[in-house]
């Protein structure tokens, strides 16, 4: 039996088909889900997504969110999402010095600072790609 999987952002469906299983970056830390899981649902930072199907791996780097898993189907609702094999490295490292710049000239709990704090989150996701 094969899950069902669906990888979401704002924009568009990123991914949508059968897989053995998938593994996400939980806040708390990353977990696995496979075909008869039990109900679930878990905030998501910004990592890699892999979709398992067959003996193939496709892998995707995503922003922050939420995983919702069940028996037979894994609903992936992000903020943004990327093959995980067309991520561009020097731009994912251009992002990481501005954002830690910020960081570093901004006040604390600033709707600035917690930009910042997210794109360095997703820039080191990308660069661990």
């Amino acid at each position: 039996m094969a899950l069902n999987v669906d990888i979401v952002t704002p924009e568009k469906i990123v991914y949508s088909g059968p897989a053995d299983g998938v593994s996400a970056p939980g806040v708390l830390g990353e977990f696995d889900v496979l075909p008869e899981h039990a109900l679930f649902l878990s905030l998501l930072r910004a990592g890699t997504v892999t979709v398992r199907s067959k003996g193939a791996a496709k892998r995707f780097v995503v922003g922050r969110g939420f995983a919702e898993a069940g028996p037979q189907r894994v609903v992936v609702l992000v903020d943004s999402c990327e093959a995980a094999d067309s991520v561009d490295k020097a731009a994912a490292q251009a992002l990481l010095q501005r954002a830690e710049a910020v960081i570093l000239d901004s006040a604390p709990d600033t709707e600035e600072r917690l930009a910042a704090e997210r794109d360095v989150e997703l820039a080191r996701a990308r660069l661990e790609a």
